[in-house]
């Protein structure tokens, strides 16, 4: 498959790869943008925060990963990945959801807003990934403008950040401020993980240590 190689006219804000409940350093990087184009025509990444997010589990950091038609090592444009519903995965990631978030402050006050999340099927994983940042967004207080480039580019325009390959489980950021975790007090503080771990445990505070 061709991809155009042009450079796109410069804009304003950075590139970013739509990942499901992304992790804090990629809220962290894409907040000093404020815009944010989400790229659908990328290439999926096998092994990358493309189909899996991370929380604080009792055992650490705990991978919850989507399985994808055709396996895993497709390069399908994120738009024409499709989820695979062989297996069913929403309810284990539910499951996981309410046995590891479930002593969380706030979880209880916004699991009818994730449960959805959990019951959709027939979607794109760039449609749900794209989704989870929406109401993470919405939730925060929609500190970010949300964009869509219309073709891949691999080189990002003149100006503009690219995000899409600097955000990868292999390189935590653990430069963010610590915040309350269920398993703190047995296991410590585990850093990097999914925006969902740090909202059910911080409520709306989380855009403060977003900020910090």
């Amino acid at each position: 498959m061709e991809h155009n190689q042009e450079i796109i006219p410069a804009r304003e804000g950075c590139i970013a790869a739509a990942l499901p409940f992304p992790p804090i350093s990629w809220w962290r990087k894409v907040l000093e943008y404020g815009t944010i184009w989400l790229d659908p025509h990328e290439p999926y990444q096998k092994m990358s925060y493309r189909n899996r997010y991370y929380l604080a589990s009792k055992q650490g950091r705990m991978m919850l990963s989507i399985p994808l038609q055709k396996g895993r090592n497709q390069h399908a444009p994120m738009r024409e990945t499709m989820i695979s519903f062989a297996e069913d995965w929403q309810k284990n990631h539910w499951r996981s959801l309410q046995t590891i978030m479930g002593n969380a402050p706030f979880f209880e006050f916004i699991d009818y807003q994730l449960l959805p999340f959990f019951e959709r099927q027939d979607l794109s994983l760039y449609d749900w990934n794209k989704s989870t940042i929406l109401w993470a967004n919405r939730f925060l207080g929609n500190p970010l403008r949300i964009l869509e480039t219309e073709s891949y580019n691999a080189i990002s325009p003149e100006g503009m950040g690219d995000l899409r390959q600097i955000i990868h489980p292999k390189l935590l950021d653990e430069t963010a401020p610590h915040y309350y975790q269920v398993f703190d007090d047995s296991i410590g503080f585990i850093p990097d993980c999914s925006i969902l771990d740090l909202i059910c445990c911080e409520g709306k505070n989380a855009i403060n240590i977003l900020m910090s």
